[in-house]
């Protein structure tokens, strides 16, 4: 599992997204599911810019329940294997 990791953040780094150009555009609502998990619904409250990194930071919070939230690389929802657009 971790050498899957490490080749999913090479191939974000050697992509057009390390630049900051985003292959999907994601937004403030937006919602998504992530995989490997109990079937939740994750939607997008905030996308924030942190100084020195390329890939801004999304604040996502379950629906149903405000109290979980997660904090994740914009390109992990932008790559697709963690998380798809949900219906």
């Amino acid at each position: 599992m971790a050498s899957q990791a490490k080749i999913s953040f090479l191939k974000r780094m050697f992509s057009g997204s390390a630049s900051g150009e985003s292959l999907t555009e994601v937004t403030i609502g937006d919602r998504f599911q992530h995989h490997g998990g109990p079937a939740a619904i994750w939607v997008v409250e905030r996308i924030s810019r942190v100084g020195g990194s390329s890939f801004p930071l999304v604040s996502l919070v379950r629906e149903g329940h405000p109290d979980l939230t997660k904090v994740v690389s914009i390109a992990v929802l932008e790559e697709g294997e963690d998380f798809t657009p949900a219906a």
